[in-house]
């Protein structure tokens, strides 16, 4: 049989991506886990490419509009449906526009707070985080579910928020404290192909790369809260997908679950916008 670029990404996918199909939880268990989670949205950059190419010079990135209402709107819209209360926001450009744009929360029933970066400095998302837990923004007694609203997750069966939540319960009992939200492959941007010899014996244009990747979305226990105090500072910039989740990894405490990758849609530009769009619009005809 011919090896094809296809085939090779299913060998490789099978040898680097298993999923737990043992571990079991039940809906009592992911119930008491929402009651007890927050969500967390940094919301502090700038986005400068897709405000230009949409025009929305004016207004911070997850304030731009997907399907009647903006990104940001839209997650916590999601997450208050499936029973989530609490939300705390990171804010940095723009942030009294993305406070003016969000309110209290009151219209979604749900309580939001603020934590804008320090003395205007840019903290990177670990910073940003260290600095809510310190000001009280973020409970330190609940798990939270990291998740930035430019990443977009649809068409999945049931309330995505459960589904993380469920996943994360499975990584608890399995002894981690931290959930990633992976896809098992995204496409790669370039025509893919297979060469020997200099002679190219398969071609695909975007091909699916069967490496895992994140989505954006990560769940932590509250134990983590204590490796951001120990291990971020807020004198320089730094993302916990560098300096925290490493570490945890290394302790073999990070868990993950696999969502299809066609349920997650990363708005970092015009092209990944549009493509948000359309999938929400086909859910709402």
């Amino acid at each position: 049989m011919t090896d094809t670029l296809e085939s090779i990404m299913a060998e490789i996918q099978s040898r680097i991506n298993t999923e737990d199909t043992e571990t079991v939880v039940s809906s009592d268990e992911v119930r008491q886990l929402i009651d007890n989670t927050q969500v967390v949205m940094p919301a502090g950059g700038k986005g400068t490419r897709i405000r230009a190419e949409t025009q929305s010079e004016g207004i911070n990135k997850v304030m731009i509009e997907i399907s009647g209402e903006s990104m940001i709107e839209k997650a916590i819209r999601d997450y208050s449906e499936m029973g989530i209360q609490k939300f705390a926001i990171l804010t940095g450009f723009l942030a009294e526009e993305v406070e003016k744009h969000l309110g209290d929360g009151s219209r979604w029933g749900v309580e939001i707070k603020y934590s804008q970066d320090p003395d205007g400095k840019k903290v990177g998302n670990a910073g940003a985080i260290l600095h809510a837990l310190n000001n009280g923004t973020i409970d330190d007694t609940m798990t939270s579910i990291v998740h930035n609203p430019d990443d977009v997750v649809v068409g999945l069966n049931r309330p995505y928020g459960e589904v993380f939540l469920e996943g994360h319960a499975k990584g608890l009992k399995n002894g981690c404290i931290a959930t990633f939200i992976v896809v098992p492959s995204s496409y790669f941007q370039y025509s893919g192909m297979i060469i020997e010899k200099g002679i190219v014996k398969d071609v695909t244009k975007y091909p699916p790369i069967a490496i895992p990747a994140h989505t954006g979305i990560t769940i932590f226990d509250p134990e983590v809260y204590d490796y951001f105090r120990r291990i971020v500072s807020l004198e320089v910039e730094s993302s916990f997908e560098n300096v925290i989740c490493p570490v945890i990894t290394s302790e073999n405490r990070m868990f993950a679950i696999n969502i299809p990758s066609g349920c997650w849609i990363p708005v970092n530009n015009l092209k990944g916008l549009e493509a948000a769009r359309e999938a929400l619009s086909k859910i709402d005809a």
